[in-house]
């Protein structure tokens, strides 16, 4: 059955009117009846979650600084010279000895404890029958001594309940009672009353926690209530949060600080949590001593601000009722047919005749939006066939696009180098066939890749070698490294990220480890035959002369005797000698690839032994050697010999270089970050210009025929290589030349 419309032969823009009056006065006055009542539930649930919110935090930060407090009495109890000395009244003991250990006890509680918390008025001291021994200021009467000495006696610190003034106008009281107990045994020999100032306990814990209120929000009433039902009522500037500080004359003047017996507290009971229903009220227990925390809040100022919504709803909505009808009367007569003209119109529009038009006889709003829906039609009906004409387009470059990929990946695939694409994150996106290798170390991380030479940039971790690689920030690199037991250059670059491209890196590997194999080979190969016949000549030519002269030198220091000065003479010729034979060994190591032997090297150590190994040549050719070298032992890895070798074969090229008329060698020696830096000058005549590019190749020599065989300086840069460093030739000309040699300084373990 097909529901009839009751009002079908009202006119449309009479109803819309009628339904729109009927729609604000039962929304703003049933609904705003409902909604006043519901904001005042809101309101009112709001303020007694705040207001639980808020006792819970007062009760949990005055329980904190209570159990601060109560553990500074257990650590006050706890001092030995407080024991000794309550034990020792306890004793029997005289009068002037009694006196003088109460006199030595209240001094120490005075200066030494009282001072070290502000919360604490007053200490005293019980024996076991609660008595008063001592009080640092005022004594409890019998009856609170003996409480207190009860509540200490059940084997912990305890506090008590609140405690009225002495006198008239003064300050409620409350205590921690901690039993003092023998140094040697233990048991128990009397009790500590710590008494606790209420005004400073709470406004201390109060402002040590930033809690307070602000007095725009109505005013705030806290009670404290201890076991017995004893209240102390808390004015509310000392609970806001400007209000003043703990440690203020006013807060210790006890003000806004009221002790209420147990009948004149009201019961709470009720929705709002108290039997007054212009009360709210929220309290929460503090866990240390018992006692409960409760807040207090006036009604009157917290609901002001939904009194009277419900008649104000009321008001306002029939008088937007009224004022809309008047207003939207007229203008409903002109709505109806233009809106249904634009409705027709835009269905044909969404079955795709993109040429529906309507009909526009007005100027005003609804002429403009058949205007405006009419321009939009033709636009729509434009840019459809702009996307038609587009979409062939786009699938013609599509299809040049995918054949384009399709070459590139043929090229990709066909290359003898390997290439892999990075993204941001380092993650493989595109590789071929050839980057396998690179690949598979990438995807464990790298840990058995590193580099096949020497690299500034390298730390002592092993993955450095990845992180410089794959660094999207840094610049192109290109190093060799060993991967998987082969020898690979590696170029890495950054992808361009101009015209919204995205970071990452491309990887592009040579495999060059059959390349490098033959040319060490070939270099090895080389110089075995360059050395074999330099070997030979020279053991042949050097071994039976050396022989002859260690005999005859041996002979020659047997027949000296105790000749101090020849035999050191004597001495100088035998070192002589073994350096001219380990100088033959060397050769013939260099050729078989002996392994020198490694062990921790003093600079200073070697570059003395050179200046006494050649001192006797310094003299004959009036040259002067000066060394420069730290106070602090500069240390080096690597065969003493050989790196010896290194500054003799500088030295002596120095002192042939400065010729018969002498001159003056300086040797200075520094650490330079992982390296040690030996600089050898001398003022001679200089390297020719033509020899410089020359001089570091084996036998090649500036000297005539006979003085020398060029494998000096080429055997020098050799050894400093090895050796993590090098030897280069820093300046020449006709004031002098300057040699320096790096080595890599050793790394001292800690012990």
């Amino acid at each position: 059955m097909t529901l009839r419309d009751p009002l079908h032969w009202v006119p449309v823009r009479y109803k819309l009117a009628l339904m729109f009056l009927s729609v604000c006065m039962l929304a703003f006055g049933v609904g705003g009846t409902l909604v006043s009542r519901s904001a005042e539930g809101a309101l009112e649930g709001e303020i007694l979650r705040r207001m639980e919110f808020q006792s819970r935090a007062y009760a949990t930060a005055l329980d904190g600084h209570l159990k601060m407090l109560v553990s500074r009495s257990e650590d006050f109890a706890s001092d030995g010279f407080i024991r000794d000395h309550a034990a020792k009244l306890q004793a029997a003991v005289t009068d002037g000895e009694a006196q003088q250990l109460r006199a030595e006890l209240r001094r120490h509680l005075l200066v030494n404890k009282l001072p070290l918390v502000e919360d604490f008025t007053d200490l005293s001291i019980l024996a076991l029958d609660g008595r008063v021994l001592l009080a640092a200021r005022e004594a409890p009467d019998e009856r609170e001594a003996a409480e207190l000495s009860e509540a200490a006696s059940r084997g912990a610190a305890r506090c008590s309940e609140w405690l009225p003034a002495r006198a008239q106008g003064g300050l409620p009281r409350v205590a921690i009672a901690t039993p003092l107990l023998d140094r040697d045994d233990g048991t128990r020999i009397g009790s500590l009353v710590t008494w606790v100032h209420p005004g400073v306990w709470i406004v201390g814990a109060l402002r040590a926690n930033e809690l307070g209120e602000a007095s725009a929000e109505g005013q705030v009433d806290l009670l404290l209530i201890d076991r017995e039902g004893a209240r102390l009522a808390v004015h509310s500037s000392l609970t806001e949060g400007d209000g003043p500080s703990h440690d203020s004359d006013l807060v210790r003047s006890g003000f806004g600080l009221d002790l209420l017996p147990p009948e004149e507290a009201r019961e709470t009971s009720g929705a709002h949590g108290g039997t007054d229903r212009h009360l709210f009220s929220r309290s929460f227990e503090v866990a240390t001593n018992g006692w409960s925390v409760r807040v207090d809040r006036r009604a009157e100022s917290l609901m002001t601000a939904v009194a009277g919504l419900q008649s104000r709803f009321l008001g306002v909505g029939m008088i937007l009722a009224i004022g809309a009808s008047l207003l939207l009367f007229f203008p409903m007569r002109f709505l109806a047919r233009p809106l249904l003209q634009l409705a027709s119109a835009a269905r044909r529009i969404q079955g795709g005749d993109f040429s529906a038009r309507v009909e526009v006889d007005s100027t005003d709003e609804i002429g403009v939006l058949g205007e405006s829906f009419n321009a939009m039609a033709k636009a729509i009906e434009e840019r459809t066939e702009r996307l038609e004409e587009s979409a062939a387009e786009l699938r013609h470059g599509q299809r040049e696009l995918r054949a384009e990929r399709d070459r590139l990946n043929a090229v990709i695939a066909s290359m003898r180098d390997g290439l892999v694409v990075l993204d941001a994150s380092g993650k493989p996106v595109l590789w071929n066939r050839a980057a396998g290798p690179l690949l598979g170390q990438l995807e464990v991380g790298a840990l058995r890749m590193q580099s096949h030479h020497a690299c500034e940039r390298r730390k002592l971790d092993e993955d450095s070698c990845l992180r410089c690689l794959l660094d999207v920030r840094s610049e192109p690199r290109s190093c060799v490294m060993e991967i998987a037991g082969g020898v690979y250059e590696v170029h890495s670059t950054r992808l361009s990220q101009e015209d919204g491209g995205r970071a990452g890196r491309v990887l592009v590997s040579r495999d060059l480890t059959d390349r490098i194999a033959q040319d060490e080979r070939q270099i090895h190969q080389e110089r075995l035959a360059v050395l074999g016949e330099v070997a030979a000549v020279v053991a042949h030519e050097l071994n039976n002369p050396l022989a002859a002269i260690s005999m005859y030198n041996q002979m020659l220091a047997t027949d000296l005797g105790g000749d101090r000065e020849l035999s050191e003479s004597v001495d100088v010729i035998q070192r002589n000698v073994e350096t001219c034979k380990r100088t033959i060994r060397e050769l013939l190591d260099y050729a078989s690839d002996v392994t020198p032997e490694i062990t921790p090297v003093s600079i200073a150590d070697v570059l003395e032994d050179v200046s006494i190994f050649l001192r006797p040549l310094r003299e004959r050719s009036g040259v002067e050697l000066e060394t420069d070298c730290p106070q602090e032992p500069i240390l080096v890895s690597g065969d003493e010999t050989q790196i010896r070798q290194v500054f003799v074969n500088l030295v002596v090229n120095a002192i042939q270089a400065m010729g018969p008329s002498g001159g003056r060698i300086e040797v200075s020696a520094r650490r330079d970050g992982e390296h040690v830096v030996v600089d050898v000058s001398d003022d001679g005549a200089g390297v020719p210009q033509g020899a410089r590019d020359a001089i570091f190749r084996p036998f090649f020599t500036t000297k005539r025929r006979g003085e020398g065989t060029g494998l000096g300086l080429s055997t020098s840069r050799r050894i400093a290589e090895m050796y993590g460093g090098g030897l280069e030739l820093i300046s020449t000309g006709p004031t002098g030349t300057t040699f320096r040699v790096r080595l890599r300084a050793r790394q001292e373990q800690p012990a």
